[in-house]
């Protein structure tokens, strides 16, 4: 134990002797290195330098090395974070592409925004309009559509003469034929006649008349342009004209000349010309003719009747009443358990069949009562109070139907309910506003609609399979329909006198209400400027002059009436149209200068007062031609101002480029240019405008007559003329769309037409074959021997003398008629007879007698005709005589 304990000590003290040595040495060290600091720093930064200099040495000799690998890593490393980059960028678009898309859309729609708005402001300048200008030019398929207008609208208008021509003809076709029958009518007459119909009634006619290629003609046919473009574009000589001519012409003159020279409305332009002419004619007649407010109900005003004749017939949007009610009705119609019999006569008399029939025994009840007596009974009021329960729910889908589309009547009756109630308020300030709104609908529904409704089949609002008809039930069913409607719209209550009707009472003041806020907003509507975007000047920006199809016996019937009531339509010396009328100078008496009064024919219409600048209508129209060759000068030239533009020069590159542009359009115009079209070019095309120089005073030029007239500012760089261009531009695309709204219209017109060119091709079609009846019938037993057909007869002048056919032969005395021979002989032509003579072996002129022309003499109650070529004069009944008795046995 005490071995252990002494070495343990042992260790213990060599233990504790260690560390107070290591201590102690630290403690030393740690004393050298705090005496000694920079010395060691200083030691330790040259061994730190060298080893640095070292490592920079091998790694740059590394490098060195190893150059071509180290360019080679940081390549692929780059190239790898690129396509990295890339790949987590296209992994994001497409995971949000819907978002991405829809940004887009709200970024690009406000830059669109942005600039549109820049363009609708009151000044835009001329930046803004360089970003628009394109939507000004016309392309491939607007001038497509432009021409496919034109030639729909000559066809449709070709069409409707044509028909009307047909028409006429048919009617003429059912009296010769009836006459015919009754009074042995020679047959002759109605060959020829269907000859004709089977033509189409078409004449054709020589290069003669307005259209003959003389002076005098020329300026009679520029006269007569300038005559019907002032009426066209005026409204006020014919409004007035209508009301200074006599009453019982006033309907025929406007449906056959005043609609002709609008072209029935076929586009918006003549549709718009035309409402223009009904608003100042309504004006006229209201302002004559309408003492109350009353008037317009209790009377028949003739521009309404018009009006509405017009917006309900084949020209004007019989589609909009189709689609409106024609459902509605149809579905009346097609209900054969339906009667809408509510007259307690009827209801008791059909109450007493129904009873007689189900018991089969004679009812005890007197079949004569009075109203009163059969209303006494329950069965009879019941009846009458279940169908006006079905009456009430049937009328109230019309109504809802009605007054829920608003929106799609025709815009043309609405402006006319709109200037109805304008002009009543204007004359009749102290009426109230319930009474003016009652005559508007007095026009709106009872004129337009009522009778649709009682009459369908009439309106061809309703399709009717061939050879069938309404029947009285249905007619019955929609008069009651037609009737509530009417008391309801003019408040028209149901006194004592029918008191079985009591109950519709509170139904027709309710339903009234309801009319009165339809007729408000009916005849609220923008203006007509604003919806066909024109105006009467709007005729210089068109590609082509306005054109209308008429008859020179229209034209002729035009000229007298404005010659007879020339005060009553001028006003003043200096009226355009007293210079117009002066140019004409009275109606042509030689057909020759009018050429074939029965054939129309298309006649341009030009402004003779397109130069005249002291004319505020002209001045507004060279305003507008400026607009047209501004827009070409910004199409090649830019400049910060417009006023920069006009005074800085082109260079070479613009030159040649509006050189291209002048050559195309003068090509374009070329080939336009036809013998037809010669007046037809369009007016704002200048072909002196060779360069930007001449184009550019031409504008200058212009822009000083405008600034005379105060309508352009140069200290303002022409801002009014850039604004108007900003609002064309704005415009541009409602044109296009009113053109095709256009051309859907003329589509449904035509078709139409076409349905009711068959109807009068089925009627040609029975009548040949009628007169090829006739013929094959009478032809019996009247054929020549020989089998020739060509048949002649031969008489001396003495026999013709004596039976009172000849009257005289010029330079032929009596004595010397023996040795006249006359012979009659027909030709290939049916009708036509060849007549020769002889006088002692020398030969007469021969002539050729029409039969047609010597029944029309007939009938107008020529007595002799002269032939001038042979100096022979006949009387026109014995020679009728003569010819049917000899040729085709009728005495």
């Amino acid at each position: 134990y005490h071995i252990q304990a002494h070495r343990f000590k042992q260790w213990y003290q060599r233990r504790v002797r260690g560390i107070v040595s290591r201590v102690t040495a630290k403690r030393l060290r740690d004393e050298w290195f705090d005496d000694n600091v920079e010395k060691v720093v200083r030691l330790q930064s040259i061994a730190r330098m060298s080893m640095a200099r070292k490592r920079y040495k091998d790694r740059l000799k590394f490098l060195h090395e190893n150059e071509e690998a180290a360019l080679r890593i940081q390549c692929l490393w780059r190239g790898y974070q690129v396509r990295k980059e890339l790949r987590d960028r296209r992994l994001y678009l497409q995971q949000n592409m819907k978002h991405i898309i829809r940004i887009q859309a709200w970024v690009r729609g406000y830059q669109i925004r942005k600039n549109y708005l820049q363009l609708t402001q009151d000044k835009p300048s001329v930046q803004v309009l360089y970003k628009f200008l394109y939507l000004l030019d016309q392309s491939a398929v607007d001038h497509a559509e432009e021409a496919e207008l034109r030639k729909h609208k000559a066809n449709i208008v070709k069409e409707i003469r044509h028909n009307q021509q047909l028409e006429k003809e048919i009617n003429d076709m059912d009296i010769k034929i009836g006459l015919l029958v009754k009074n042995r009518l020679t047959l002759q007459d109605v060959v020829t006649a269907s000859k004709k119909l089977k033509k189409g009634g078409e004449v054709v006619a020589k290069n003669r008349g307005l259209k003959e290629l003389s002076k005098e003609s020329r300026e009679m046919l520029e006269s007569y342009q300038h005559l019907f473009y002032l009426l066209q574009t005026n409204p006020k000589y014919l409004a007035k004209l209508l009301f200074s001519m006599p009453q019982n012409n006033c309907t025929k003159f406007m449906e056959s000349v005043v609609l002709t020279i609008y072209n029935y409305g076929t586009n918006s332009r003549e549709e718009c010309l035309l409402l223009r002419l009904f608003e100042n004619a309504l004006k006229e007649e209201v302002q004559r003719k309408v003492d109350k407010v009353q008037d317009i109900s209790t009377g028949s005003p003739t521009v309404i009747k018009i009006v509405v004749g017009y917006y309900r017939g084949t020209q004007g949007n019989q589609n909009s009443l189709k689609s409106l009610l024609g459902p509605l009705i149809e579905q009346v119609m097609e209900d054969r358990d339906l009667n809408m019999n509510i007259h307690p006569l009827e209801v008791y008399k059909a109450w007493i069949s129904r009873t007689e029939t189900e018991t089969g025994e004679p009812s005890k009840l007197p079949y004569d009562v009075t109203p009163e007596q059969a209303l006494k009974h329950k069965e009879v009021t019941d009846e009458i109070e279940n169908t006006i329960k079905k009456l009430v729910k049937i009328i109230k889908s019309f109504q809802e139907k009605i007054i829920g589309t608003v929106d799609q009547m025709p815009y043309g009756i609405r402006y006319m309910a709109m200037c109805l109630r304008k002009n009543l308020k204007e004359k009749f300030p102290e009426s109230s506003e319930e009474e003016i709104l009652k005559a508007v609908g007095n026009l709106l529904y009872y004129r337009y609609m009522n009778p649709v409704i009682t009459a369908p089949d009439s309106f061809e609002v309703i399709d009717l399979a061939a050879g069938s008809n309404m029947n009285n039930v249905q007619r019955r069913n929609l008069g009651s329909i037609a009737k509530i409607l009417q008391h309801a719209a003019s408040f028209k209550i149901f006194d004592s006198d029918a008191r079985y009707l009591a109950s519709l009472n509170s139904f027709i003041k309710t339903a009234y209400i309801k009319f009165m806020e339809f007729f408000d907003a009916a005849s609220t509507i923008n203006d007509i400027d604003e919806h066909f975007n024109m105006d009467e000047f709007s005729d210089v920006t068109m590609l082509n002059k306005p054109m209308i199809f008429i008859s020179p016996n229209e034209i002729s019937s035009t000229h007298q009436l404005l010659l007879d009531h020339q005060k009553q339509l001028t006003e003043g010396e200096e009226d355009p149209m007293n210079e117009v009328l002066a140019a004409l100078g009275p109606v042509p008496e030689d057909e020759a200068m009018l050429g074939d009064k029965s054939t129309e024919f298309g006649l341009v219409l030009t402004n003779k007062w397109e130069l005249n600048m002291s004319d505020e209508s002209n001045i507004q129209a060279l305003f507008s031609k400026t607009k047209y060759l501004i827009v070409d000068l910004l199409k090649i030239q830019r400049g910060d101002t417009f006023t920069a533009i006009l005074h800085s020069p082109a260079n070479a590159q613009q030159q040649e480029l509006y050189k291209a542009i002048h050559s195309r359009r003068l090509a374009a115009e070329n080939e336009k240019d036809s013998e037809e079209e010669k007046n037809s070019k369009m007016a704002l095309f200048d072909p002196n405008d060779t360069t930007i120089e001449k184009l550019k005073e031409h504008i200058l030029k212009n822009l000083q007559i405008l600034e005379q007239h105060k309508l352009v500012t140069p200290t303002e760089d022409y801002q009014e003329i850039l604004t108007s261009i900003a609002k064309d531009i704005c415009n541009q695309r409602k044109y296009r769309q009113r053109r095709k709204q256009d051309l859907k219209k003329i589509g449904e017109t035509v078709e139409r037409m076409n349905k009711k060119k068959k109807y009068y091709g089925e009627a040609v079609t029975y009548y040949q074959e009628y007169v090829k009846a006739c013929v094959n019938n009478l032809s019996k037993g009247n054929k020549s021997k020989k089998g020739d057909r060509r048949k002649t007869a031969k008489y001396t002048a003495q026999k013709l003398y004596e039976k009172g056919v000849l009257v005289e032969i010029d330079k032929v005395h009596i004595s010397s008629y023996k040795a006249v021979t006359i012979e009659f002989s027909t030709t290939d032509q049916v009708g036509v007879f060849e007549v020769s003579g002889k006088l002692s072996g020398f030969n007469i002129n021969k002539i050729n007698v029409v039969f047609e022309n010597l029944l029309q003499l007939q009938y107008e109650g020529v007595s002799t005709l002269k032939f001038e070529e042979a100096g022979v004069v006949v009387n026109v009944n014995l020679l009728i005589f003569l010819l049917n008795k000899k040729f085709y046995g009728v005495e």
